[in-house]
């Protein structure tokens, strides 16, 4: 008696599966098949989005590239050459937080506090969650004799 509720409980469980299944996979066949006709009706407008993704794509590089650079020049304490790409940076990605945070520690070890303290802000404005601009700001604050 145990065994055959046991086997039927099992038999039940396997249909219950085999429907899932069923189920799950009419979905995905639904899905792909949406996917596919969206993907025809915008072929068109995909190959403008695609080369638009490449530029953009082209132009990330280069910025990290310059941004590397820029880094290096810093950290080898030639700040003029260091500012220039950091600047040059910006023209390629406006809203970088970490660009600004460069320049304002560059600004910071010219002793340039409130450009340090423009930048820093700037940099706080566009990645507002990051708690190392914030603390470089009080520290400049500190520096400054300034209040927050």
């Amino acid at each position: 008696n145990f065994l055959l509720k046991l086997l039927q409980i099992q038999l039940f469980s396997c249909s219950l599966h085999r429907t899932f299944f069923m189920k799950q996979r009419i979905l995905q066949g639904f899905f792909f098949v949406s996917l596919l006709l969206v993907s025809c009706q915008c072929f068109s407008q995909k190959l403008k989005t695609y080369e638009d993704s490449v530029k953009y794509d082209a132009k990330m590089v280069r910025f990290e590239k310059m941004f590397v650079q820029a880094n290096l020049e810093k950290n080898r304490k030639n700040f003029d050459q260091a500012t220039a790409l950091y600047y040059d940076c910006l023209k390629l990605k406006p809203s970088s937080g970490a660009v600004y945070y460069e320049l304002a520690n560059i600004a910071f070890e010219k002793d340039r506090y409130f450009e340090a303290e423009e930048n820093i802000k700037k940099a706080i404005k566009f990645v507002p969650e990051n708690l190392e601009y914030k603390r470089f700001l009080d520290d400049l604050y500190v520096k400054m004799g300034k209040k927050r």
